[in-house]
Parts: structure tokens; C-alpha cells; sequence
């Protein structure tokens, strides 16, 4: 039994955490993204969750930097590889050759600044269908069992509250 609430209490406060961790993040302009391709192999793998500074200027940009923008509606994490007076040249570390269009400050959405390997293979499933019961299904459990556990800890103090009273009145 101790184990059973000791794995739920981990669990919680895994849960917890991370929530709070991403809102932390996400009220200060970083937001996470999966990455979808190979392109910046071998540093950024396929599946690698990015985060992105959204406050980042786009003035402050280097070359060598990796950065988010916006191309064709979707959502590119590339290097720059050359900075001119119309913009940057971008270039996925995995591709031969420079990316065909220019990030402006239009379409330049921030900077990465850090990244967890195989995360966003979790987030994916998440936001599956599968993955959003499985998901729901485990918080329903771990509220449904921590409710029952914790009724059963109540009645066990008020138990041990009512013998400690008896015991002074002895």
C-alpha cells in the first residue's frame, strides 16, 4: 500500500511540476516545438522538443545561431548561415544546401534556446487521440486513487486523534 501512494505521489508532482515548469516558460516567452525532420541532425534529432525564446530580437541575431521562423506556414527550426542587408540565409545542419528563402523580421518567430532529445515523441503522442484518453484516463486514476488514499489517511488520524483523547481522559 505504501508503495502504491508513494508512486502516486511521484506521479502527481511529476505532473505538477512540468505543468508549472511550461506555463513558467510559456509567460515568459518560451514555447516548445516538435521537431518533425531530420534537417538539423545530428544536433537537434527528429523528435527533439525545442524551445523557443519569442522575446528574442531579431537585430540580436548571430550567425551560427538556431532560430524559428516561419516558412510557408510551417514552422522551420534552422543555423544562420550568413546574415545580409535583406536578411538571414538559413541551412539545416543536416542539408548541402542553404535554405531557398530569407528569414526577415516578418517571418522570424525567435531563438532556440535549448532542447530535450525524444520529448517531443511524448508530446506527439499526447496530443494524439489515443494519447489524449490514455493521458486523461491516468489523471482520472491518479485524482480517483489519491481520493481514496487520502479518505483512508483522514479516518486514520481521526482514529488516532479520538485514541489520544481517550488516553488523556484515562
Amino acid at each position: 500500500m505504501k508503495i502504491i501512494k508513494g508512486l502516486i505521489n511521484v506521479l502527481t508532482t511529476l505532473i505538477i511540476v512540468v505543468g508549472v515548469i511550461f506555463i513558467g516558460l510559456y509567460i515568459c516567452g518560451i514555447t516548445p516545438y516538435v521537431v518533425l525532420s531530420g534537417s538539423m541532425e545530428p544536433t537537434i534529432k527528429t523528435g527533439s522538443l525545442c524551445f523557443i525564446n519569442k522575446h528574442a530580437k531579431y537585430e540580436d541575431t548571430k550567425e551560427k545561431d538556431i532560430i524559428a521562423f516561419k516558412s510557408n506556414g510551417t514552422l522551420v527550426t534552422h543555423r544562420v548561415d550568413e546574415i545580409n542587408d535583406d536578411g538571414f540565409v538559413t541551412k539545416g545542419d543536416n542539408n548541402d544546401n542553404q535554405d531557398g528563402s530569407l528569414v526577415t523580421k516578418d517571418n522570424f518567430v525567435g531563438k532556440n534556446i535549448f532542447w530535450i532529445p525524444k520529448a517531443g515523441y511524448v508530446i506527439k503522442l499526447i496530443q494524439s487521440t489515443k494519447g489524449k484518453i490514455i493521458f486523461g484516463t491516468c489523471v482520472v486514476l491518479l485524482l480517483a486513487t489519491g481520493l481514496l488514499f487520502g479518505e483512508d489517511k483522514k479516518k486514520k488520524s481521526k482514529e488516532e486523534k479520538e485514541s489520544l483523547d481517550e488516553d488523556k481522559d484515562k
